[in-house]
């Protein structure tokens, strides 16, 4: 870039006076800072300003048009909404859609450039937009703000009365600024960038994101070498993929840049939970989305009167989707119902819950008023009360977006002159436009290396310039005829587009003097689809590679170019130095995979140092070679920890050991529990079915027992209702017709039980307990207190086993004989080769038994059964006599279960099961396959492995 031109113009036009005025038209911000650096060093910048194009024309237009102001777009967007809702023309079908009036909105902003914009013959379609846009800058808005077109006529007039003008690389990308610069370009002088610049280097990677890397790898070789960051300039054609690419790898790399936001206000959690606040309909206050905003820390959470903090998040979960079940309104009033008597143990958080309530239901009051708000005074008055008393600032930049979308909020007011009525969903657009026309910027300008569009490259004074993307599709960006904005209306085509793409492509090359850096991807990364080079590279890639390159067989041809990098992928990259674009790594883990990949496999836990990941890998080996560690299942270091037989213990909980020893660990051992999302279940699945059915036989066996119309099965039928109607209202998410079919199987089949149970009685067995526990506290109490039946005592030689539980069901029959029955609600496969000889199945299952002993207290003959009460068990039974030989049967399994469980040994066998486990869907089923494959010859669980197999349970 010639600087050294433009300080002998600057010096020309001040004629020997230091201080005479001159003025610098600049293409961008960046280029203005390194024209005042060069002036400076010349001692020439004394009264000499430096503005830009668009600077210049606000400069000369404002004094022309006072009192006027300039239209800023959320009016236009507004007066454009309010002619489609009034007089919506062609677009009636489509005019109550947001998209039509930001299409509309943006078609009309690049309208007020153009002072009378005409078409001959027009379509339908523009011939009603250009109704609409005239329409929408009548006169009431003209008035009050001026449009672009009429700026631009005036700095045109004005720039006639300007004297001391110097042009720097102009950068002609739109027919309105184009007028204004040949107005200068034939008074003033212009100082063009130098000629043809071809690149130095060019480097092709496998994708965008490989791209970006070898960019850093580069930066890095350039800063080390000495070249100041703010001498680097990196540029690309889009910024997506862009953009967020290179805030990830230059932050990784520890690289100081300035850059243009990835992330900005609309992409932060104030913006999101306001938008979100006004997309939801408040006659449902769906749970998941208000939970959402909770956890993102945008809104306050709710507090117990007279607590110093709010509750936790957790707590609040465990209240809507465990304690009760929430998906929205009706069940949010639910809320401050009191809980039926005993059904939960443990804490209820019933302060909590009240002030959740009192919470959602003064938030929904807030929706409702904003909903009903008739004029947008009244909009900007919600929306300020919203955001003040719902909304928290934690963060510096949290409490500056609140501030932003407040004054935002607050300027909404102004928008009953030009806007149509509010509606709750012209609230939200106009919220939206607002969010979105907030950028940013990171880091500080002329800190670092500098990160921009393409077109932010022109005017620059670099020592190293990096052009991103340039490969077909990327660079030029296809441009396609506008249905709305044709040629013949607003004087640019599609070619005019790719023009000044290709202009400010070759005025990026101009930066720099040294290094010149052209970067393209051979492939997508959204696809396996390959790139080619840009047509505006082909030439380049022939000068750097001595002979002519096309588009076919540009790969070969280029091979041997000791210029042309190529990157084959990331791990090749990452394991092997390039001394062409930097020997450096890109970021901290490239370096860790570089000395990884340095040492035999066998060595490289003690090649690093960072304990997280010397961990990771340790994990990775032990379960890769078999061996048998904390990182799968034993912990019998740490086996005093370990408190599950300190506690009376259930049957249940044991079988879970021996299905999934490391599951357990997990579940009991840990206390690891994973709540249900009530939005997500929208159909009974089978445990709750289980519960319900074992539910209402309990009531009615109960009601039986007592006297109340035994045998009865219109009281079963009435007891099956409440139950059901019961379930229904504690599950909102259930669909209905998914409900009414499963509910009609249920009734169903408690007919059909009722005959078998009918049956049952005949045959001279008659009910004497029902949900027997031993071992357990009265229902509704914490397993702290006091058991209302003692424990099952259970003797292995050892040791003893305390077992709590609760039998479902136990009979006595005339001759005295005593039978125990647990309900079963699916399939009878898993039980039916459970018989006296093998009672708990080879160690699977101990209820049975366990309970045998426990109904030994009511007759010394005993026989205990699983009862399959459903269609799909076929109403069938499974079970034996409770003799000597099958306790010491239990026995023996439980020794080993025991000892297993005592000694801290948690092998990861993975339970054979089509049900939906949240907890093996969160480790991994394979993984825990995988794991438990590898576990071979291990001492510590030989015993386990020759009773239960190696196979999966």
């Amino acid at each position: 870039m010639t600087f050294d031109g433009l300080v002998a113009a600057v010096a020309d036009a001040k004629g020997g006076n230091p201080l005479a005025p001159v003025l610098v038209v600049v293409p961008n911000h960046a280029a203005g800072r390194d024209v005042l650096h060069a002036l400076a060093r010349a001692g020439a910048v004394a009264n000499t300003s430096i503005v830009t194009p668009g600077q210049m024309v606000d400069g000369l237009a404002a004094p022309v048009l006072k009192p006027r102001q300039p239209l800023p777009y959320p009016l236009l967007a507004a007066a454009v909404a309010r002619v489609l809702d009034e007089r919506p023309g062609a677009f009636r079908e489509v005019a109550t859609a947001a998209v039509t009036a930001e299409a509309l909105s943006q078609a009309a902003w690049q309208l007020t450039e153009l002072a009378e914009p005409h078409i001959d013959e027009p379509t339908p379609l523009v011939a009603d937009m250009l109704r609409v846009y005239g329409e929408a800058v009548g006169d009431d808005l003209v008035r009050r703000y001026y449009l672009r077109h009429e700026a631009l006529t005036a700095a045109r007039t004005m720039a006639a009365t300007l004297t001391n003008v110097v042009v720097f690389a102009p950068t002609r990308s739109t027919p309105a600024i184009n007028g204004l610069l040949e107005v200068l370009g034939e008074r003033y002088t212009v100082i063009e960038p130098d000629g043809e610049n071809q690149p130095t280097q060019v480097i092709h990677t496998s994708d965008a994101d490989d791209e970006v890397r070898a960019v850093v790898r580069l930066v890095r070789k350039h800063l080390a070498a000495g070249v100041p960051g703010h001498r680097i300039g990196i540029y690309y054609p889009t910024p997506d993929p862009y953009l967020t690419l290179l805030h990830e790898h230059l932050t990784a790399g520890r690289i100081t840049f300035t850059a243009p936001l990835c992330h900005t206000l609309a992409d932060r959690p104030t913006a999101r939970a306001l938008l979100g606040l006004l997309s939801i309909d408040p006659a449902v206050m769906p749970r998941r989305e208000l939970l959402d905003f909770f956890a993102e820390g945008a809104l306050r959470r709710p507090t117990v009167p007279g607590a110093d903090k709010p509750f936790s998040q957790r707590r609040t979960e465990l209240i809507t989707r465990d304690i009760r079940k929430i998906v929205g309104f009706p069940d949010w009033d639910r809320l401050a119902e009191p809980l039926p008597d005993g059904a939960r143990t443990g804490n209820t958080y019933p302060e909590e819950t009240a002030a959740l309530h009192a919470y959602v239901t003064a938030l929904r009051a807030d929706l409702v008023r904003l909903h009903q708000a008739q004029t947008w005074a009244e909009v900007s008055e919600q929306l300020g009360e919203l955001l003040t008393g719902r909304f928290q600032g934690r963060s510096e930049r949290a409490a500056a977006d609140l501030l932003t979308l407040t004054q935002d909020c607050a300027a909404l007011a102004m928008m009953d002159e030009f806007a149509p009525a509010p509606g709750i969903d012209r609230i939200r657009d106009a919220v939206n436009v607002r969010i979105a026309s907030h950028g940013g910027v990171h880091g500080t300008s002329g800190v670092g290396v500098t990160v921009g569009k393409l077109a932010d490259a022109a005017g620059r004074d670099l020592d190293v310039v990096i052009v991103l993307g340039a490969a077909e599709g990327l660079l030029p960006v296809p441009r396609r005829e506008d249905p709305l904005l044709p040629t013949e209306l607003t004087g640019r085509s599609p070619a005019d587009s790719t023009d000044a793409q290709h202009r400010v492509y070759r005025a990026a090359l101009a930066t720099s003097a040294g290094e010149r850096i052209v970067t393209f991807p051979r492939g997508s990364l959204r696809g396996g689809a390959e790139r080619v080079p840009s047509r505006w590279l082909l030439p380049a890639l022939g000068a750097l590679a001595g002979a002519p390159v096309d588009v076919v067989g540009w790969q070969t041809q280029t091979a041997d170019a000791q210029r042309i990098v190529v990157v084959e992928s990331f791990d090749v990259a990452a394991q092997n130095a390039n001394e062409r674009i930097g020997a450096s790594a890109a970021s901290e883990t490239e370096w860790r995979l570089r000395a990884l990949a340095s040492v035999p496999a066998e060595q490289r836990q003690a090649t690093l140092t960072d304990p997280i990941v010397g961990l990771g890998m340790r994990m990775r080996s032990d379960r890769l070679h078999g061996r048998f560690t904390r990182f799968n299942g034993n912990v019998h270091e740490v086996r005093d920890l370990i408190t599950v037989f300190d506690n009376p213990v259930s049957p249940t909980k044991l079988e879970e050991w021996v299905k999934s020893p490391y599951l357990f660990f997990l579940t009991v051992v840990l206390g690891v529990k994973v709540l249900a999302d009530p939005d997500e279940a929208t159909q009974i699945d089978a445990l709750t079915r289980g519960s319900i059915i074992h539910k209402i036989l309990e009531l009615y066996v109960r009601d039986s027992i007592e006297g109340a119309a035994p045998h009865d099965v219109s009281l079963l039928i009435a007891i099956a209702d409440e139950v059901l109607d019961h379930a229904d209202r504690e599950n909102p998410g259930w669909l209905d017709h998914l409900w009414d079919r499963d509910r009609g199987t249920i009734v169903r089949d408690l007919r059909r039980w009722f005959e078998e149970d009918s049956a049952d009685h005949a045959a001279g067995w008659t009910p004497t307990h029902v949900e027997r526990t031993f071992g357990m506290p009265p229902h509704g109490l914490p397993y702290s207190e006091p058991p209302e039946n003692p424990v099952v005592r259970f003797d292995l030689g050892t040791t003893t086993i305390e077992f709590r539980g609760s039998v479902d069901r136990i009979d006595a029959r005339r001759d005295g004989r005593i039978r125990v029955t647990d309900y079963k609600s699916g399939q009878k496969n898993r039980y039916k080769n459970i018989t006296i000889d093998s009672p708990t199945h080879g160690g699977t299952h101990f209820q049975l038994p366990v309970y045998g002993l426990l109904a030994q207290e009511f007759g010394s003959t005993v026989s205990a059964r699983y009862w399959f009460v459903t269609e799909k068990g076929n109403f069938d039974e499974v079970g034996y006599v409770v003799t000597d030989e099958v306790i010491d049967i239990l026995r023996d399994d439980l020794r080993l279960v025991h000892q297993m469980i005592s000694g801290g040994y948690f092998p990861p066998r993975t339970p054979d099961t089509r049900w939906p486990d949240a907890i093996l869907d969160l480790v991994g089923k394979v993984g825990l396959q995988r794991s438990w494959s590898h576990l071979g010859n291990v001492p510590e669980i030989a015993d386990f492995v020759a009773k239960y197999g190696a196979e999966q349970a």
